[in-house]
């Protein structure tokens, strides 16, 4: 997703202020006072203080070795000569790259861009739908490779190839723009075949980066965060991005206002090339991320709890020494032993954990089927059936990001004060389906009243929207380090499903009209919304409970066969 709350007051860092957590926000090292206090300490009974000063001193010395290896992974940001926040280098990329990205996406690639198909395919809504479906279709076809060279080779590396690509189709979709000029009868029929099939090629390529944006960027950003804290910094990233879509906009309102606010292909083009530019700077910023910034998994031992060392006292003493008498009797039975005890994961009927990721993408992936038959269709329907300028629809849009803002933090606090992720994302999205069905079963009023439409149209995009921190949080969480790419690349297949339903739609709405599409897309989702709840029983509603309950089932396993 892409003034923080009070809950987050821990990111702003005083340079003498010590909180030795484990955050992706990485504090800085301990002032030299610090150090100093916390090596002094009075002796225990038994021990020497030569010798409580030498276990103080390696203390210190490890604890600084490790602030200063969370120091390179980190990015300082100082203000008045004093630090004031510290990043880790790749979530701070990501954060930026959420504003730049949805700053880009929002001008170019949102009403403008659809309208500017519409009128180069002489108001028809088809060719609009080819295109997406051709966009989903180079990401269901790169998905999959891409996450499995990002897991294989690195994350870094493939964001980078990235860059190059979207620096290259940003220059070729300038060449194209060129080409047509602003005349819809520009040239002749089949020229104008021709730039509709070079647009296709162009999307086909932007589909790809956006796979990578959404996969290995994404997972280098899951790998950079400690599990118990995801949830909240996806609503961050959320949070970048949407208000950054609120620019384009803007910008296109200013843009419209000066030069005329009409809907043609100059007005337009000019909208377009300003995403351009920005896209450009995407590109550069994705050669700057690095894997050797990501966080160290927890392991094993670092999650286990501690454990008295043997010869503490005289009552360890004595188990220790009844466990090495039963010790010859406990191997003979360790082999069996250890394979009845081994953990099966937390069960719901015949469903266990593992299911989670697949049962996520299933339901993504139905959602977005449901949503592509009608997201590139709601500018045109404000445009042409409700009559609205494209000042008027831009402002719709300008609106919309911070609605989202404002639900996703509502949604993040739910469910972090002990409603349940599963259960916030859920009651967000039947709310938002019923808003949808509100718009197909009151078209008639609401068709000549926009002051009501548009309202319930930016409620239903708010919370359809403002669970993607939570969902994503979700599938980090129970996903290993090593596969997050791959899974977060079958957004890709998501968005196939997106775009190609995209085509249907226009189908649809050429048809009908936009509230046929509106209906099929209600039904779809109503379908996703109960694949959802088949996660209720499976999630735990405390963020992080998760790798708690690992941990156990690991040394219960651990205890029984020792």
């Amino acid at each position: 997703a892409r003034g923080l709350s009070s809950c987050s007051n821990n990111h702003l860092l005083d340079h003498r202020t010590m909180d030795n957590t484990e955050s992706s926000l990485q504090e800085p090292l301990l002032a030299s006072e610090d150090v100093e206090t916390n090596a002094i300490g009075n002796p225990e009974d038994g021990e020497s203080s030569e010798d409580v000063a030498n276990t103080s001193n390696d203390s210190n010395m490890n604890e600084t070795n490790n602030n200063s290896d969370r120091s390179d992974k980190d990015i300082a940001i100082n203000l008045c000569g004093k630090e004031r926040l510290r990043l880790n280098h790749n979530v701070f990329l990501n954060l930026v790259l959420a504003l730049t990205y949805g700053v880009s996406g929002s001008l170019w690639n949102g009403t403008a861009f659809a309208a500017y198909l519409k009128l180069l395919g002489h108001d028809k809504n088809g060719p609009l739908g080819d295109i997406e479906a051709v966009n989903g279709l180079a990401s269901l076809i790169a998905a999959l490779p891409i996450g499995y060279l990002a897991d294989k080779i690195g994350r870094s590396k493939i964001i980078a190839a990235g860059g190059i690509l979207l620096l290259v189709t940003s220059v070729l979709q300038i060449g194209v723009l060129e080409w047509v000029g602003t005349s819809v009868n520009f040239a002749t029929e089949e020229q104008q075949l021709t730039a509709m099939i070079a647009m296709g090629v162009i999307m086909a390529l932007w589909g790809v980066g956006d796979g990578i944006v959404n996969g290995p960027a994404s997972a280098l950003y899951a790998d950079s965060i400690p599990e118990g804290k995801r949830s909240l910094y996806y609503n961050y990233l959320f949070v970048f991005y949407m208000v950054a879509s609120a620019v384009g906009p803007l910008v296109s309102i200013i843009l419209f206002q000066t030069l005329g606010d009409v809907w043609d292909l100059y007005h337009l083009r000019m909208v377009i090339y300003v995403g351009m530019g920005i896209e450009i700077f995407n590109s550069l910023l994705m050669m700057l991320f690095d894997d050797a910034k990501a966080l160290d998994e927890p392991t094993l031992e670092e999650t286990a709890p501690d454990t008295p060392e043997e010869g503490c006292n005289d009552e360890t003493g004595q188990q220790a020494e009844g466990q090495t008498q039963g010790a010859e009797a406990h191997d003979n039975n360790a082999a069996q032993d250890a394979s009845s005890s081994t953990p099966s994961p937390p069960r719901s009927g015949i469903m266990t954990k593992r299911w989670i990721p697949y049962i996520i993408f299933f339901q993504g992936l139905i959602m977005a089927i449901g949503s592509g038959m009608t997201i590139k269709f709601f500018p045109l329907f404000f445009k042409d059936e409700v009559g609205m300028s494209p000042s008027q629809v831009q402002l719709v849009y300008f609106i919309l990001p911070f609605a989202m803002v404002v639900v996703s933090t509502v949604g993040e606090k739910l469910s972090s004060c002990g409603f349940g992720r599963v259960q916030t994302t859920l009651l967000f999205s039947c709310m938002g389906v019923s808003c949808l069905y509100g718009m197909v079963f009151f078209k008639s009023y609401l068709d000549y009243h926009p002051h009501v439409l548009v309202p319930i149209y930016v409620m239903r995009s708010s919370l359809m929207n403002g669970s993607y921190p939570l969902v994503e949080s979700i599938l980090m969480d129970f996903v290993p380090k090593d596969e997050r790419a791959r899974w977060k690349s079958l957004d890709s297949v998501a968005s196939f499903g997106w775009c190609g339903s995209a085509a249907l739609g226009g189908m649809i709405a050429d048809k009908y009209d936009y509230t046929h599409t509106f209906m099929v897309t209600a039904i779809i989702q109503s379908i996703g919304i109960a694949f959802w709840g088949l996660l209720l029983p499976l999630v735990p509603r405390k963020e992080g409970q998760h790798s708690m309950e690992t941990a156990e089932g690991e040394n219960e396993v651990e205890s029984s066969s020792s």
